[in-house]
This record gives C-alpha cells, structure tokens and sequence, in this order.
C-alpha cells in the first residue's frame, strides 16, 4: 500500500509515535505562547539536577566508560555483528565518516576555539590559575579533553552495543528499549518499553534543537561579523536559517542511508580534514604539538580524578554548569545516535564498533581541539591577538571565525568554516531523522525487513525538530536550549545502567557462559545459533 493511500496514521508504531508526538507538539506550543515560562521550567529543572544528582551523572558515566571498554577489549570483542558470514554494507572510511559526523553534531565548530580559550582566560576557580597565565595556557586544553574525548563517545557506543547484538544477530526490534530484552522479554513490547522509546525520542528531539540552535546562531553572527555588518541573530534570521537547514537534512534523510547521507558525511570529513591542516601548517605548528601533548598526557593521567570530581567543598558551581551540562547534553543524545550506529554495524564486530565509534572519534576529537584550542591561545598568549575580546564583544558565535581572518586566505577559510557548520549539522540530523523514521514506522522491525522507513514520516520528523529549535530560540536563546537537554540525561543514565546489567546477561546466555530459565528455553533457542555467535578470527 502507498503512502499517500495509508496517511502518516497508518505507517506509524501509534505506540511509540503518538506518545513524544504529542508531547513535542504541546512543548512547541506552550514555548510559543508563553517563551518566557518555558525558560524559567527548563532553568529549573536544571537547577534540580545538578544540586541532587551531580554525583550519579560523574559516577553513572564513568561506569558506562568502562563498560565499554570492558566490552571491546574483553572476550566478546571478536564475535561478528550479524553473525560469522555477514558482511559490511560500505567502505571503512565511510563507515567511519558517518559515525564520526553523526555524533559529533556542531559544538565541535561551534567551541573549537571558544572553549580553550575560555578556560585560558576565565579557568575554573577551583584549578587555582591565573586567568590568561602561562599555567592557564598549559591547563586549557585538559579540561576540554574530558568534556569531549572518552567519556562523551563512551555514551554514544555503550548504546549501540546494547541493541547491535540483539538486533544483526538475534532479530530483535530496531527501537532502544529492545536493550531492555534480556531483563523484561517480551514486555519491551508493551507499555514499559513503549514509555522508555518515547522518551529517548523526545529527549533526540529537544537535543537536535540545542544543535540546530546552536547553529542558527553561529550562522547569523557569523555571517554578519565576516561581512562587518551590524547585523544580529534575530529571530528572522534564525527562522530563515533553521528552515533551510530543515530542508537540506530531510531530503538527505528522504535519499537514504547509502545516497544522501554518506556523500554528505564524507564531504563534511574532508572539509574537517581541510581545516585542520591548514591551520596546522600556517598556525604555530610547533606549539600546537607541544602544547596538544602536554595536554593529551595530563587529561590522560587524571582522567579517573577529573571525571569523578564535584567540587564538593569549594562549590563554585563551575563542574555543574560544564562537566555535569556536558554529561547530560550528550547523554540526550546517546540512545538515538547509539541506535543509528547500530544500523552501521553490520558485519563489524564487537571490537570493531568499539573502535570506530569510541576510539577513533575520540581521538579526533583530542586533534581538533589540541590543533584549534593550541593555534587561539598562542594568537592570544604570545602574539596578543585579541581573539577572546572579540568573542566578548559579538558573542561565541564568532569565534571560529574571529579566529580564521588571522590565518592565509581567510576568505576561503571562512567560506570552509560556513560549510564545516551546515555539514556538521545536517550530518547529525540527517541521520536522527533516519532512526526517528524507522524506529516510528509499522513497517521496520528487524533485521529480516530492509524496507525503509516512509519519507512522509521523516518529513515530519524533520518538521518537528526544526519546530522545537525555533521555540528554544524564542524561549532564551542557547541558556533555554542548554536547559531543556539537561533534564532528559538524568533517566537516560538510569535507563543505560540498567541496560549494561541486559548485555552482560545476555552476551552470557549467549555464549554459554549460563543456562537460560526453563521457561525461556524456547524464546533462547530461537534467538541465537552457533553461528551467530561464533567469534570471528
């Protein structure tokens, strides 16, 4: 039957679609209507998070670190994804391109330079370093190692091996709660996993309008700092931006995963690529390898101590308002951008997910920040170019861009820069839109179904994620936006450490490892084979 014969009613989940439906449409509403009220709710709710579960998030992400490294460098890491004879569907780069650029969204572009030099002129109180000394220099980039190295891909990876083994070799449902399985059967397919797949949809959702936000605002400043305009981001402007960006994404998302959206992520890896070499190679390419390795050397030695401190006596409010945002921001995103790394997996295995979507990342994310965070503080620190003035007088918006006129060809650079935004936005939420689809559609539910998801549902999908950026904009600019993600992480991260107790058990019945319940000998047997299972060498 065709789309246009069913309607949207007929080629949803209603189970799963209705409920964050109709949650987003409310939000989308009341945020027009009353924008003010909604900024002071989400303000609050922040507030609450912090005070009282500042400690879980430090802990509960630390544990999902070493989770995933226990379950790619342990005894499961060589069994195949889709079981021993499967196959990848695409090339490694462009395995790797789509995985990197799915999750790592626009904050890279958007702090690449604004975050080290932030902490280099205004470091944390409880470091003890002078703002804008040579310590603060050397110190800068430790910090921004933890908010966007290990721990943040470790959330996006822990995800996805909840649901790869389940989904390529056992068949289970392409929906988050089916990491749930082991521990509840077939009650994932009721109403507890019903409620679990609503919120991590509307938790995406909210998250995409953070970044599309984000967005919208560089695009605008940016835009009218490089022509020396007077121009400000104003809610025209944000609205005109948001909904070209919203069309760009949804066609992408209309073409599919092996058309649109890996050309895409491999033409935004090359312009990240790009970027980085010339500014490696025109910037202070000594200092940059110096000060990166000191970094990489000092986020490394105390990583355990940094990732677990909350300032429990000094509490100066810095670790809730970065680490802990930061721990819930990509928490927001996890079980979405998790379960579209799922659909990349194919015929990898378990090791192989863990470095492409864990390790590598990760270390692109220490090169970026090392070759950008290094060359703006030496422009501030040894050249006294005032870089951070400039962020003070127009915004963080501009920073990418107050810092590439100081570079050769900044005419070129900044055109670059303009598309290293729209790319990395559009990578990620071409790809939610994806997942969105097809995990809401009636017709994509396992493996043995290929069918994709019905292009009216990514329209609206794509539809509603621009809705809610518009409204966060018009509800407080990105304080609203940062806000509102942070209330999502906190049952995210219960929901995650529930499901690391769901892996292990089943990875042990599946391997042997324990005898499944009387009662469940059938369901198991039907589930896995040898074959699936064997470990491949």
């Amino acid at each position: 039957m065709t789309q246009s014969k069913k309607g949207i009613s007929g080629l949803v989940n209603k189970q799963v679609f209705y409920p964050p439906a109709l949650l987003l449409v409310a939000v989308v509403v009341f945020g027009a209507i009353l924008p003010d009220q909604l900024g002071v709710a989400a303000n609050g709710a922040f507030s609450f998070c912090i005070k009282y579960f500042s400690w879980f998030y430090a802990m509960g992400v630390g544990a999902l670190f070493v989770f995933v490294l226990w379950a790619g460098l342990g005894r499961y890491g060589d069994i195949r994804l889709g079981g021993a004879d499967a196959q990848p569907e695409m090339s490694f780069f462009s395995w790797f391109a789509i995985a990197l650029t799915s999750g790592i969204a626009i904050g890279i572009v958007f702090y690449g330079v604004a975050e080290p030099l932030g902490n280099y002129t205004n470091p944390a109180g409880f470091t003890g370093l002078e703002p804008r000394s040579a310590e603060a220099a050397e110190g800068a980039l430790r910090t921004v190692f933890l908010h966007w190295g290990l721990h943040p891909y470790a959330t996006y990876t822990a995800f996805g091996l909840f649901i790869a083994f389940l989904y390529h070799n056992q068949g289970k449902s392409f929906k988050i709660s089916t990491g749930l399985y082991p521990l509840l059967g077939e009650k994932v397919n009721g109403l507890a996993g019903n409620l679990i797949d609503a919120l991590c949809i509307f938790s995406i959702v909210a998250g995409i309008g953070t970044s599309l936000g984000i967005g919208a605002m560089q695009l605008g400043a940016g835009m009218g700092y490089v022509m020396g305009s007077t121009m400000d981001s104003v809610l025209l402007l944000w609205f005109a931006i948001i909904a070209s960006m919203a069309v760009f994404y949804t066609v992408a998302a209309c073409t599919g995963l092996h058309k649109g959206i890996k050309i895409i992520s491999n033409l935004n890896v090359y312009i990240y690529f790009a970027l980085l070499l010339w500014v490696f190679l025109f910037g202070p390419t000594l200092y940059i390898l110096n000060n990166t390795s000191s970094a990489l050397g000092d986020y490394l030695s105390s990583l355990t101590r940094q990732s677990l401190y909350l300032e429990p006596a000094l509490q100066t409010g810095w670790v809730g308002g970065w680490t802990i945002f930061y721990w819930s921001w990509w928490l927001a995103f996890a079980p979405m951008v998790g379960l579209f790394l799922v659909k990349l997996a194919k015929g990898r295995t378990i090791k192989e997910f863990v470095m492409v979507n864990f390790f590598a990342p990760s270390l692109f994310a220490v090169v970026w920040f090392g070759v950008f965070g290094s060359a703006g503080i030496f422009m501030e620190h040894f050249q006294g170019i005032a870089i951070s003035e400039e962020i003070s007088k127009f915004g963080t918006e501009v920073a990418l861009f107050a810092f590439l006129k100081n570079l050769p060809l900044p005419g070129i650079l900044n055109i670059m820069g303009f598309l290293a935004i729209v790319f990395s936005f559009v990578t990620l939420a071409e790809s939610m839109t994806l997942t969105l689809a097809n995990m809401t559609s009636s017709s994509y539910e396992s493996t043995t179904d290929e069918q994709d998801a019905p292009n009216l549902l990514k329209i609206f999908w794509g539809a509603m994620m621009a809705g809610m950026a518009f409204v966060l904009l018009m509800s407080g600019g990105l304080k609203s936006l940062q806000t509102a993600v942070v209330v999502c992480g906190l049952p995210i991260l219960l929901l995650g450490l529930v499901m690391c107790v769901g892996f292990v058990k089943n990875m042990k019945l599946a391997t042997g490892e324990i005898k499944p319940a009387p009662a469940a000998n059938a369901t198991v047997s039907q589930s896995f084979s040898k074959q699936d299972l064997q470990p491949d060498h």
